[in-house]
């Protein structure tokens, strides 16, 4: 049994070392057991997080302004399909059923995260999630097609990237029309990035130094660290809020020479008033059971997508 173990710690450290040299994977034969966990758990929670975004949508679809704004939302969700649906595929070749993934599977076995689990209450909010939040999303995908050393992964993205950057625009054309249309229209952005900030900053993860597992980089599936994603997002996000007049609790810290919450993380939500009390610091444990159980929503979000007929209720 020994004997075993060494064995397959000499394959592990070969593999790393290959990986580390610049080699990419091309099948599952390629791989050892811990490295296939390492990838399927990435794929696994993106898929998810593509799907968990379409039934936050409607909302959007109902208050946006104009038919070609409906049409726009529709789009969105029409890509973000097709971006699990790659995924999905992608696991079938080692062994899953996307039939059961997407239909049969409860909703507390998906793998998502409370940024995209709150229905937007409006066409605002929903572009105000795609250039916060997707965003977000953005650079944890482009990371993975740079990066990743599972080829046929890494190539699948590169449509995937094209669409997302597509939403980050689509939603800053509209957040800085909207803070230029009226107070009344400001406000409400303001009051959306209010609630999607300190969610984006947590799409990134635990601290670096609190994260146990480095597995995803001593692979190579991603290049960058949790706090290394979450600063270039916050290298993004927050001079584009000071472009349009938005505050955020954010800010370049010139002695640091970095980006710095005006908070320490993390921090408790009302998810019923959607507030957030920034005097009111949970504890990294307690941040991680909400993350795992989710927010309120999903649960009958997920739930609808798989049992319920769409029709003409949709446009109305």
């Amino acid at each position: 049994m020994d004997s075993e173990v060494a064995i397959d710690e000499r394959r592990e450290r070969a593999l790393q070392e290959r990986i580390k040299a610049g080699f990419v994977l091309e099948d599952p034969s390629e791989m050892t057991p811990r490295y296939r966990d390492v990838l399927v758990n990435t794929i696994h929670i993106a898929a998810d997080l593509e799907v968990m975004v379409l039934p936050t949508y409607l909302p959007a679809i109902r208050t946006a302004p104009t038919l070609e704004d409906k049409i726009a939302v529709a789009a969105a969700c029409q890509d973000e399909l097709g971006h699990a649906q790659v995924m999905y595929r992608i696991l079938e070749d080692f062994g899953y059923n996307t039939h059961e993934f997407l239909l049969e599977r409860e909703p507390s076995e998906w793998r998502t995260f409370q940024m995209v689990e709150f229905p937007h209450q409006d066409y605002i909010e929903f572009v105000v999630s795609l250039c916060f939040g997707d965003r977000a999303g953005y650079i944890t995908t482009l990371d993975l097609e740079h990066n990743c050393s599972f080829g046929p992964f890494a190539r699948s993205l590169r449509k995937v990237n094209f669409e997302e950057q597509f939403h980050v625009s689509h939603g800053e054309r509209w957040v800085k029309f909207f803070c230029n249309q009226s107070p009344e229209t400001k406000r409400r952005v303001q009051e959306a990035v209010d609630f999607y900030f300190p969610l984006c900053v947590g799409w990134f993860g635990l601290p670096d130094n609190l994260k146990k597992r480095t597995d995803q980089l001593a692979y190579k599936i991603r290049g960058a660290s949790n706090d290394e994603m979450r600063q270039l997002y916050l290298s993004r996000i927050v001079p584009f809020a000071e472009r349009v007049g938005l505050k955020v609790p954010a800010h370049f810290d010139e002695s640091l020479n970095k980006y710095v919450l005006e908070y320490e993380p993390p921090i408790y939500l009302d998810e019923a008033t959607r507030k957030w009390d920034y005097s009111r610091r949970i504890t990294w444990e307690e941040q991680q059971k909400i993350w795992k159980r989710g927010s309120p929503h999903k649960p009958s979000s997920i739930r609808r997508l798989q049992v319920e007929v769409w029709g003409e209720s949709l446009w109305s």
